[in-house]
């Protein structure tokens, strides 16, 4: 019985408050998930929690009651590997909708003016929007926010240009290491990746992926296209020359300082994805006209680990447990958002890249 009710309870608590649902909609999904055919034990397991005043009952339609909201909150946390056998993405949705009001003015500081996507979870099912009624998705306030989360678009990906802008103005290296590099590996040559981004001159922000990976950021203060600039040759693509392939650009400079201090672990090429398992990728893909990167404290809609923000000093002892929503509500509580950008010049990588880039500058 105490399956079920953990079930039930987690369901309803995931809904928006107030929403009600039907006899049958439980009954499905305790059948679906739990395997329980008979409806009695389902209409026993609902009066149970009626009668301890957790659910509400109006009309035949059911909801949680604010006592039960309260009494899920405090549950969670000792039964969270239980409830995770039962709905993993239901449990992930759960997380969301109770850390993003907490660190909602970061978040909506970050997808301000610009287009942002989501990925979407629903049990076994994931999947990827930027269109809303043939729209793009915009953020613009608390409201519009939560409307999104309510339809369990947890995983919240801003672009990384400004809405009408022709250029990046966020920089981000996307550290993505092969299944056969070790996290602490990946942890040295993020760390080197950053040092990388001081001796350059630019002003870094580190986070976790919310995966396996981190991010390094910076904020590129507005600068004119050099005249020198032609994009790098890429047997994969054929490029324009604009800001977009300027910046991927600069994550293959960044790469190619790494590979001076750590040779042969990383690289930039995001071909034959099989031939790089014991590679760091330094990925340069979202540095083009409307892509995307994860939001700082944002939701990792496979993991359900958040992108949090750590300095470098923390680097060393971090392990992706600490970026349970639970744990960094607690310490955006304290210490606010740690993960503020400050504009960086980019002379120094333009001057590292045009060797590059033409045969006039190269040594």
């Amino acid at each position: 019985m105490e399956e079920i009710l953990d079930y039930l309870m987690l369901m309803f608590c995931m809904k928006p408050e107030g929403k009600e649902v039907d006899f049958n909609h439980v009954r499905e999904k305790v059948e679906r998930d739990l395997k329980i055919k008979d409806p009695a034990i389902v209409k026993n397991a609902l009066t149970k929690l009626i009668n301890q005043g957790l659910l509400r009952e109006r009309k035949g339609l059911f909801s949680a009651s604010q006592k039960g909201r309260e009494f899920f909150k405090e549950r969670v946390l000792k039964t969270e590997e239980k409830l995770e056998k039962l709905n993993k993405s239901w449990l992930i949705v759960y997380k969301a909708k109770q850390f993003y009001p907490i660190v909602k003015d970061t978040i909506l500081e970050f997808c301000k003016d610009r287009y942002v996507g989501f990925y979407c979870l629903f049990t076994e099912k994931r999947f990827f929007r930027r269109d809303f009624r043939g729209k793009k998705i915009t953020i613009k306030n608390w409201k519009e926010l939560k409307f999104y989360l309510d339809i369990h678009c947890i995983d919240i990906i801003p672009c990384v240009h400004r809405i009408g802008v022709e250029r990046p103005d966020w920089l981000v290296v996307d550290i993505d290491a092969g299944p056969k590099v070790s996290f602490e590996k990946t942890k040295e040559i993020t760390k080197i990746i950053f040092g990388v981004f001081k001796d350059l001159g630019l002003k870094p922000c580190l986070k976790f992926s919310g995966s396996r990976g981190f991010q390094v950021w910076a904020l590129i203060e507005e600068f004119e296209m050099p005249k020198f600039y032609t994009p790098i040759k890429l047997k994969t693509e054929r490029r324009e020359r604009n800001y977009f392939s300027l910046f991927s650009d600069f994550v293959r400079v960044i790469q190619k300082e790494v590979d001076k201090i750590e040779p042969g672990i990383t690289t930039s090429s995001v071909a034959e994805k099989e031939k790089r398992e014991d590679k760091i990728l330094l990925d340069p893909s979202s540095m083009k006209r409307l892509g995307l990167v994860r939001v700082p404290y944002g939701i990792h809609s496979k993991t359900g680990l958040v992108s949090m923000p750590i300095s470098l000093k923390e680097l060393e002892r971090f392990e992706p447990k600490m970026a349970k929503p639970e744990l960094v509500a607690k310490r955006y509580k304290l210490r606010g958002n740690e993960f503020k950008l400050k504009p960086s010049s980019p002379d120094l990588l333009l001057e590292k890249l045009k060797p590059l880039v033409s045969p006039l500058f190269r040594a």
